[in-house]
């Protein structure tokens, strides 16, 4: 799916705060925020990204994307906001609390599904009224657990994303290079996601 396909298809992008969040570190939380923000930019969106987590990997990245500081739009439709791999962290509690959509990032692996949960009804308990939602990232889809993960999804005491996040060399190349890294297919993957976050509302 093109840029053009996606603008076509309308996406609904009404003013909204989405928490990205994860009990812990590894998932691919910074790098599925950081896929968001290119998404809705290119989707002719007005959007920041606030980086949260200690390592600061959003924050490199796009001054390395954009050549600095990206300029802070002054009434963004969309505020993503990367939060620290810890439920324990003010910031990610304050981010939640804020939040219209709690994204709850966790790969297929078991040991990552255990804590996505406790991610969830974190989520949940700081902010009754945000949608909580959990996506599948680096899923592997030749792999047993890559084609379990609807029935792993069965787990969780929300609904996961109806679009995952696959593994891809080139989502590693975004960190540097943005949406000009993205190839035809992970541009149609990651279109559709944001399509599918966004229609939760």
């Amino acid at each position: 799916m093109e840029l053009a396909q996606s603008q076509e298809n309308h996406i609904p992008c009404p003013a909204m705060n989405i928490t990205v969040l994860a009990k812990k570190g590894g998932v691919g939380k910074s790098m599925v925020s950081l896929l968001l923000y290119e998404t809705f930019r290119q989707a002719g969106r007005t959007v920041r990204l606030h980086d949260w987590d200690g390592q600061g990997t959003s924050t490199k990245s796009l001054e390395l994307i954009h050549g600095g500081r990206p300029e802070l739009q002054a009434n963004p439709e969309i505020i993503i906001y990367d939060t620290p791999p810890s439920l324990d962290h003010n910031a990610t509690a304050t981010a939640a609390r804020s939040a219209d959509i709690s994204l709850v990032v966790t790969s297929p692996d078991p040991a990552d599904v255990w804590e996505a949960e406790e991610a969830v009804e974190f989520a949940r308990h700081r902010n009754p009224n945000a949608i909580v939602r959990i996506v599948f990232n680096k899923v592997k889809e030749t792999t047993i657990l890559g084609r379990m993960v609807n029935e792993t999804a069965k787990q969780f005491s929300v609904q996961p994303l109806a679009v995952s996040l696959t593994t891809r060399e080139c989502y590693k190349h975004a960190i540097v290079r943005g949406w000009k890294a993205l190839d035809g297919a992970a541009r149609d993957e990651v279109l559709k996601f944001a399509v599918a976050l966004l229609s939760t509302t």
